[in-house]
This record gives structure tokens, sequence and C-alpha cells, in this order.
């Protein structure tokens, strides 16, 4: 029976029902992330945005879940929330600073415990153009206004789904959440730690990331969408940046010390 199997079974009927089994999907996008990071955030980030410009009913549902009607989301006036939000916005200004003086230390004087100068350039520039300059342009250049605005929930605004250009919000506008992506960016910071380290830490991280961020949708600032495409968008940003220090690695830290040796302490 084995040898009549064999000899019906061709590689390529294998590998064609390897595609078509949804059982294999999984270990098969796993090792596409494993193989080529920056291209899989890419694609999950592209896929989303058809998915959310295609069935934009999902936001409205989700932000539905939220709200009680007349432009009213009454989880917004949960003190303890609020201080939640208030704490993610004043992250920036705690790491920004630290992170930019331990760069300025290795430039001075090198440490050996401390991250190589590279590893910290990369996160303040994966910083400054994605929770920075990325999310600011597209508030600006898409005009989305955000749920507690709109027709559907009371306000007077039209809705657009995600990517949709509109004219509706002119300012601090909903595409794409800038509290998601500085949520996000946390897990850029494992690149500073050891490699035995850094898993521990993103999962540790990942719960934190989604308070944050969920927590904006039940404000009614954001849809779901804006929330999902800014963790998207600044993954693929945090990869593509990350290859690019790492490949240069060494000629980064030499330029930035001068050469200097770390000092051992």
């Amino acid at each position: 029976m084995s040898s009549i199997l064999q000899s019906t079974t061709t590689p390529a009927a294998g590998r064609r029902w390897q595609v078509a089994n949804p059982l294999t999907w999984v270990a098969q996008l796993h090792a596409y992330g494993q193989e080529q990071p920056v291209q899989a955030a890419a694609s999950a980030t592209i896929f989303a945005g058809f998915v959310f410009m295609a069935f934009p009913n999902i936001d409205l549902a989700v932000s539905r879940w939220a709200a009680a009607g007349d432009a009213d989301f009454p989880l917004s006036r949960e003190h303890a929330l609020r201080l939640l939000r208030d704490f993610n916005r004043l992250i920036p200004f705690l790491i920004l600073p630290a992170v930019a003086a331990m760069l300025a230390v290795q430039m001075r004087a090198p440490r050996a415990w401390l991250p190589r100068p590279h590893k910290i350039l990369f996160f303040l520039t994966f910083y400054a153009l994605g929770p920075g300059l990325a999310i600011q342009l597209l508030k600006r250049l898409v005009g989305r206004a955000r749920p507690s605005e709109i027709v559907e929930f009371g306000g007077s605004l039209p809705f657009t789904p995600a990517w949709q250009v509109s004219d509706a919000c002119s300012r601090s506008c909903s595409f794409a959440s800038g509290e998601s992506a500085t949520a996000i960016a946390l897990i850029a910071l494992t690149f500073l730690l050891p490699p035995r380290w850094r898993w521990k830490v993103v999962f540790a991280l990942i719960p934190v990331v989604l308070v944050f961020s969920l927590n904006r949708i039940a404000f009614g600032a954001h849809f779901l969408s804006d929330v999902v495409l800014a963790w998207l968008l600044m993954l693929w940003i945090m990869l593509w940046l990350r290859s690019i220090f790492a490949t240069h690695g060494a000629r980064i830290d030499a330029a930035l010390t001068r050469g200097r040796r770390p000092l051992e302490t």
C-alpha cells in the first residue's frame, strides 16, 4: 500500500496539498515572518488595509460597542482610563531623553555594558520617522474624523473608511493612532537588550500595548483600523530600519565613537 501511495503522490502534488491545507498556513506564515520579516510586515499592513477598506463596517461595529449614542463614549470619563491615557502620552518624554543620553555617553566614552551606538541610534531614528513623522503626515493627509465626531454616533462629521482621503478633519485627526504608534514603539526598545531577553520582554510588553491602544477605541478617539494599521505600519518601519542599521552597524559604531574602544566598568 505504501508503495502505491508513493508511486501516485508526486512531490509537486504534496506541495499543492500543503498550500491548500489550512492546517499548514500558520506554520508557513511563521516561517515567512522568520525568513523575511520586513516583507512579512509589509504584506500584513497591505492586507489589513484592504480588509478595512473593503469592510468599513468593522470599524463602526467595534466603535458602536463602546458608544452610548449622542456622541457619548462613557468610558472616556473613567478616571483610571484617563490616567492610563495620560501615562501613555508621558512615556516618550521619559524614554527619549534617557535613550539620547545613552547615545551621548557611548559617543563620548563608550561603555561595554551599554547597547552599541548603532542600536541606540536605530531606536531614535525609528521614533522620529515612525511615531513622529509618518503618523503625523497620515493625520494631515487622510483627514479622517474621530468616532465621537461622526454622524453615526451623534456627531456632525461623515464617516470615512481607512486610507480614504477626506476633508472632514484638519488637525488632530483619527487616522492613524498616535498613541497606538507610541505604544508599539516600545517593542523597538527590545533591540537594545541582549538577545536572550528580547522575546521575554516582547511578550511582557504585548498586554501593555493592547491596553494603551484599545483604551483609545473605548474613548471614541480612534477606530479599530486606526489602531491596527498604526501597529502594522510601525512594525514595518521598525523592521526595515532595523535591517539597515544591523547591516551597517560596525561602520555606524566606528563613526559615532571615532574608533574608541568600549570602556570596561
